[in-house]
């Protein structure tokens, strides 16, 4: 992008810098414009809200394959802004980064660019090629992918007991012990404990039924914290917890 279409925009070259982290985000949120399976979403994340609105329209007007483009609706706890853009997921994406990211150079003097994908938080240098490798590019890709993820994410959380445990396409936990029938659990959420316990409201149910009920699964799971609230179990592992829902005893 030359300077003239900048001048276009009401920008110029690096009126950005300095506003506009070099590591951005990859499908960690969510789409609001379709299904995450048909759209990547990548975060800029920016020191305060009037760039994150410049960037926001400049993006948003200068890109045809840019499905959206909005900010986060207010700061996060260090006062950054994110910046989200969607664009639809197709083999045509990497190229599509690389012509946005070269634009947005011009307005933020960033040219070595990172990039972390869904929950790593190691991230690794931006190149076609690695967003090739490393994003989803069509619907069964993605699919695989991030079941693939919560799997590990899943097995990772279930660590203080001898269980086998694999979560499958419908958001099913199968728990397995040794010398015991398996048992099913829809997963509902995951994350930390802080965030997780609040989305769930209500009081802890203490009828003998309900706390029957997580009297067997801290036998068979092993040395979890778990409650039933509002008819769903919220276990917790240390900093991280989960919602299930067990609708067969």
């Amino acid at each position: 992008m030359d300077k003239l279409r900048l001048l276009k925009e009401g920008l110029v070259a690096n009126d950005l810098k300095g506003f506009v982290n070099e590591t951005f985000t990859l499908d960690q949120y969510r789409s609001k414009m379709g299904e995450d399976q048909d759209v990547v979403v990548i975060g800029f994340r920016v020191s305060e809200k009037a760039p994150a609105t410049d960037l926001m329209e400049f993006i948003e007007r200068g890109y045809p394959f840019v499905l959206d483009a909005d900010i986060s609706s207010g700061e996060e706890r260090d006062g950054h802004y994110q910046v989200f853009v969607e664009i639809e997921r197709t083999p045509k994406f990497p190229g599509q980064l690389k012509e946005l990211l070269s634009g947005v150079s011009r307005l933020t003097d960033n040219y070595d660019w990172r990039f972390r994908y869904f929950k790593d938080m190691k991230g690794q240098k931006f190149t076609e090629e690695a967003i090739t490798e490393t994003v989803p590019l069509d619907q069964e890709s993605y699919k695989s992918k991030v079941l693939e993820i919560k799997n590990t994410e899943v097995a990772e959380f279930f660590n203080q007991g001898a269980t086998e445990v694999a979560l499958d396409e419908d958001n099913t936990i199968v728990v397995k012990k040794p010398y015991s029938g398996p048992i099913g659990m829809e997963l509902l959420a995951m994350g930390e404990y802080n965030e997780i316990s609040e989305s769930i409201p209500g009081g802890i149910q203490l009828d003998e039924a309900s706390q029957s009920q997580v009297a067997f699964l801290e036998k068979y799971l092993g040395n979890y914290d778990i409650n039933k609230i509002d008819g769903k179990f919220l276990i917790r592992n240390g900093q991280k917890a989960m919602i299930v829902k067990k609708d067969r005893w």
